[in-house]
This record gives structure tokens, C-alpha cells and sequence, in this order.
């Protein structure tokens, strides 16, 4: 008995060391928020004309932002704050061309298949030309964001989360518009 009691000891700090070394499985996304730097770089060479914020609906898989307006050409720096505080949490926006049903769903249920290291957005060529933009994967607490030029051409464009299962209730509209067009 002395020696299982004596043993105990040392299964539990090897535990407690995969667990710890277990945790940096954190440091791709601690990458991704990085990534969104160079981004909003690479996307566009200046400043952003407009800066749009999006943010969960609290703990629930929606959008608080269901909608926003942008005009054509315009630069815009979307910024999403994940003010989500459960570990399941995990949200992207994920901006489409267009906004059929048929394209964002694809759209989520490939970005499953891209999986976490590519922050679950669409890799298929096919898929990739329906993308607009997108931010990279964050963590309940993270800020992530991405800059990009509207399109030229007035238009709907839907957006999602495609974190695995997000996308069916997770989603919104970017309404592309000239000034003062209601």
C-alpha cells in the first residue's frame, strides 16, 4: 500500500506535465491574431477608410452585428471581438462574394474540413474564389482582423463563422452601397 501511496506522487506530476505541455496547442492561435497583421498588410497597402467591429452575441453561436454597410471601393478594417467568455467559443468571420444560401453553406461545411490550422476557412480552389475576406480564427478574449477593399459593384455579401458547426446560425450581411442609397 506504502508503495502505491509513494507512486501516486509521480503519476500526478507527470500529469500535470502533458497537461501543461498540452497547452501549446494555444500557440497556433496565438499565430492566427498575429497573422492578422500581416493581413491587413499584405491586403491592402494604406490605411483603412472605415474600421466595422463585429462581436459574438454573447456565449450563443450568433452574430451580435448582423449587418453592416459599406460603399463601393471603400477600404474597411474588420475588426471581430470575441467577447464570447466559453472555451467553445472559437469564432472567424468569413466574408463570401455573394450571399445564396447554397455558397455560405458550402462555405461552412468546407471550412470544417480545412480544420483548425487553416482556421477552418475553405482551401478547395473552388471555394477559395467565392471568399472575400477573412479574419483569422479567435479565442473567447481575442481581437482579430483583416483589411480589404469592398467591391466596386453594389451588392450583398453574406458573411459566417466557420467554426464547425457556427455557420447555420452564425451569420450576417455586408450590404455594399453607394453614399446616401437607402
Amino acid at each position: 500500500m506504502r508503495a502505491r501511496i509513494a507512486f501516486l506522487p509521480i503519476v500526478l506530476l507527470l500529469s500535470v506535465g502533458l497537461v501543461a505541455c498540452g497547452g501549446s496547442e494555444s500557440s497556433p492561435d496565438t499565430s492566427a491574431s498575429e497573422n492578422s497583421s500581416s493581413t491587413e498588410q499584405t491586403a491592402t497597402s494604406g490605411d483603412a477608410d472605415r474600421t466595422v467591429t463585429i462581436q459574438p452575441k454573447g456565449n450563443q453561436m450568433k452574430y451580435k452585428q448582423t449587418e453592416f454597410t459599406v460603399a463601393p471601393g471603400e477600404t474597411i478594417k474588420l475588426v471581430f471581438e470575441n467577447t464570447a467568455t466559453s472555451p467553445s467559443m472559437q469564432h472567424n468571420v468569413v466574408i463570401a462574394k455573394s450571399n445564396t444560401d447554397s455558397v455560405l453553406e458550402k462555405i461552412g461545411q468546407a471550412g470544417t474540413q480545412a480544420g483548425s490550422k487553416n482556421d477552418y476557412v475553405p482551401q478547395e480552389e473552388d471555394l477559395k474564389d467565392k471568399v472575400l475576406a477573412h479574419t483569422p480564427m479567435s479565442q473567447p478574449g481575442e481581437t482579430v482582423s483583416v483589411t480589404f477593399t469592398a467591391p466596386e459593384d453594389t451588392g450583398e455579401h453574406g458573411y459566417v463563422c466557420t467554426f464547425p458547426g457556427h455557420w447555420a446560425t452564425m451569420q450576417g450581411t455586408m450590404y455594399v452601397k453607394e453614399e446616401g442609397a437607402a
